[in-house]
């Protein structure tokens, strides 16, 4: 009876320990301490604590409220919608709890979002945001200046071709951009972007055994439109069109074949100028949660006279709760015609309130490609089997400063003398400079 007794008396000692060891936190506890850290501005603390507090069962709303404002003052912007998002829906009234998720949502990235949450806050955080919606909210330039690193060679070289083969090569091109963001409402956002694109380009022939080269030009102009649309709940839907009016020298004018098509093809055109529209129509769904932003995106285009569809999924990370490292990946698929492609996007951003620094890859068929909700067009007569790329932006209370370069390796068939294409390839590197500015007014 005696062993029994002990025995009981050491499970009940085991069993107390358990549980003081489990919950070594009391609400009151949380409450005042969480408290006195939030009146010292002692931020990681109080997020510490509040991590503990939770992970024990204890959560309350001036918990959320005090862990919401202390990750907005360390700048995890996202963390700190999260948890004020949890306050906001136990006290919609609550204007302390309004102001810092409005402007969260503002330097969280999500734009739309704090101006359609405007809409539901008190008259009195109202009257002292004062949010306006100027015609235009930010006009931007940009240039991108593209070179073939190989052309110098290209010209001497017969590389793989026969007599009679004829090859086609971008030397050079230039992308001039100028664009302008319209809030249209509190939640319709339109943004529109018009840039030309001058191109110097070289027919080369293999005229049994001496190269024939001869230079020809083109210009592009381009009128980009894409609206988004805040669905609420950080969801958006973004529908573009991208409208493409292209030119360039008919360099045969007097054969019977007079002339190359965009890509590849023939025309029987007279003049001496080839002209040629292409669209890109598309259409994105993205949803921004608190650690993952997802976009799924569809598009039909008829780039270069190929009839095309392209759907995609693509994924950013914000494992910190913040902006400042970002990695993120696509998957693109495209059936042309009668083909199929993948391509795959990968990267990392690094991002502080002053600059951030942005590396990617881009490997598969690149070719008729569309990217960025149909914002950027890889069209060019050859192929891009790969890009790599870094780019740098700088941030000041008016403007954003970008910069960055590439390097693309390409690869394109050989025609022959009746401008059929063979199965023959070239390839050569390209690489490509970036500059632009965006005023935010």
């Amino acid at each position: 009876m005696g062993k029994q007794s002990i025995l009981i008396l050491v499970l009940c000692i085991v069993v107390t320990t358990a549980n003081a060891q489990k919950k070594s936190l009391s609400f009151k506890q949380v409450d005042s301490t969480s408290y006195a850290l939030y009146l010292k501005q002692d931020w990681k603390s109080l997020i510490t604590l509040g991590k503990k507090s939770r992970a024990e069962g204890i959560d309350f709303y001036y918990l959320k409220v005090r862990m919401g404002i202390a990750y907005y003052k360390e700048g995890k912007m996202l963390s700190a919608i999260k948890f004020l998002e949890e306050a906001n829906k136990i006290d919609s009234y609550d204007v302390v709890v309004q102001e810092y998720l409005y402007w969260a949502y503002r330097y969280g990235g999500l734009l739309l979002e704090s101006r359609l949450f405007y809409t539901k806050m008190s008259k009195i955080i109202k009257d002292k945001i004062k949010l306006d919606l100027p015609f235009v909210t930010a006009i931007d330039l940009s240039v991108l200046a593209t070179n073939n690193l190989d052309y110098t060679k290209m010209l001497e070289t017969a590389g793989a071709s026969e007599s009679g083969d004829i090859r086609y090569f971008t030397k050079n091109y230039q992308l001039f951009s100028l664009g302008m963001s319209h809030p249209i409402s509190k939640k319709i956002n339109f943004y529109q972007r018009l840039s030309v694109l001058p191109t110097a380009s070289l027919q080369q022939e293999n005229a049994s055994g001496e190269l024939v080269n001869k230079a020809y030009n083109g210009s592009e102009t381009r009128y980009y439109g894409d609206v988004t649309v805040s669905l609420g709940n950080r969801l958006y839907l973004d529908t573009y069109l991208n409208v493409l009016f292209g030119k360039y020298d008919n360099l045969n004018i007097d054969n019977e074949l007079s002339g190359r098509g965009p890509r590849g093809g023939t025309t029987t055109s007279t003049s001496s100028t080839i002209r040629y529209t292409n669209f890109v129509f598309g259409a994105a769904l993205t949803k921004a949660s608190y650690y993952v932003r997802s976009t799924v995106n569809v598009s039909v285009s008829n780039l270069n006279g190929y009839n095309q569809f392209q759907g995609g999924y693509t994924l950013s990370l914000y494992p910190l709760g913040s902006t400042l490292i970002v990695p993120f990946g696509a998957v693109q698929y495209q059936n042309e015609n009668s083909n199929s492609n993948m391509v795959y996007t990968g990267g990392l951003s690094l991002n502080t309130e002053k600059v951030s620094i942005t590396g990617y890859g881009n490997i598969g068929n690149i070719r008729n490609f569309i990217a960025s909700n149909g914002a950027i067009i890889y069209n060019q007569t050859e192929t891009a089997l790969s890009e790599y790329g870094l780019t740098l932006q700088f941030y000041t209370k008016k403007a954003i400063v970008k910069i960055g370069y590439s390097f693309m390796e390409m690869e394109d068939n050989y025609n022959d003398q009746n401008q059929e294409i063979t199965s023959k390839v070239f390839n050569f590197n390209q690489q490509n400079i970036i500059a632009g500015i965006t005023w935010e007014f």
